[in-house]
């Protein structure tokens, strides 16, 4: 068994029965020993409770709060990440888990004082922990790049799924912790943007964590709060001093090239806007998206506006243009 600096483990939890032993026992099974798990149940109306109890260890700790929901992940976890006393923080849902030698593996990247995170393939399963794929397909283009060129595919793609991160809190710290913006539905994203401002991403070539992937159903309204959360990707790097807004473009982009990529998030913001009938919202993102030097997405900008000022939707269009609608149940 091998013991070092220790490792916070956050697991939130909800209603999470049928998976939350396997998440535990993955964390038992460590061959890591420096560790300590914080699990919050976010008010589970099923048998988590009761299941969480059965594990008497000491580095284990079960918080029971009432019902916050999606939209208070980022409360959830930095209410956790003020108990912890380890000098790393992990993330572990309550349905996902662990490949033994995680921890192991993956604290050995921290010996780089300039990483603040270290991440490897996820390996997304079906109900029953049986692996249908892994994300990223692969993951040697991040193997050993730049903060900079890592933050600038973080803006277009997150390819780092939460169960294999383990961040240095520190870093997650001098950010003000877990970031969840009003609007986005999540909270990975935006706080690797954040933490890539205060250094290195370290990716490991291995599978560092079990994404499970169950009947969880997307409702409409969650999809259209998907399509919305991509605009503080934009005015993340929109919000950036323009040294870095250079660094993170690098040399092979023109001027402007990058807003004009993320111009798009705006246009699906003002489709979901029209969707909801906020016709303001709408207009102000459609004109946002008119900076992109996209004929194609100017156009569609356009054709928002119009919308937006008849008060009507653009799923019509959409569909038209054979692309996915936003307002199917």
């Amino acid at each position: 068994m091998v013991s070092g600096p220790k490792v916070s483990i956050i697991t939130p939890t909800y209603n999470h029965d049928r998976f939350i032993a396997q998440c535990i026992e993955s964390v038992l099974g460590q061959t890591y020993s420096s560790w300590e798990q914080i699990v919050i149940d976010d008010g589970s109306t099923d048998s988590t409770a009761e299941v969480v109890a059965r594990y008497d260890d000491e580095r284990i700790t079960f918080i029971r709060q009432e019902n916050r929901g999606i939209w208070h992940l980022g409360q959830t976890y930095n209410d956790a990440l003020k108990r912890s006393k380890g000098q790393f923080i992990a993330i572990l849902e309550g349905d996902d888990f662990w490949p033994p030698y995680k921890l192991e593996r993956q604290i050995k990247a921290f010996e780089k004082n300039s990483v603040v995170l270290s991440w490897g393939y996820g390996a997304l399963t079906d109900s029953v922990g049986k692996i249908t794929s892994y994300r990223p397909d692969d993951i040697s283009p991040y193997l050993g790049i730049s903060r900079h060129d890592m933050l600038r595919e973080l803006l277009f793609y997150n390819p780092i799924t939460a169960c294999t991160a383990i961040c240095r809190k520190s870093a997650l710290i001098a950010i003000g912790g877990f970031n969840q913006p009003r609007y986005v539905p999540y909270l990975d994203r935006p706080t690797w943007l954040e933490l890539g401002l205060m250094g290195d991403f370290q990716a490991i070539d291995e599978v560092l964590g079990y994404y499970r992937m169950h009947d969880r159903q997307v409702t409409s309204t969650m999809r259209l709060a998907m399509f919305k959360a991509n605009r503080h990707t934009a005015e993340f790097y929109r919000g950036l001093i323009p040294e870095e807004r250079a660094a993170i473009a690098g040399q092979g982009c023109e001027p402007g090239e990058l807003d004009s990529r993320l111009a798009d998030y705006y246009y699906y913001f003002g489709r979901a806007c029209l969707i909801e009938e906020n016709w303001s919202g709408a207009r102000e993102n459609f004109l946002k998206a008119m900076a992109s030097k996209s004929p194609k997405t100017k156009a569609k900008a356009v054709a928002g506006m119009i919308c937006a000022l008849c008060r009507k939707n653009l799923e019509w269009l959409a569909e038209m243009l054979k692309e996915p609608r936003m307002d199917n149940p």
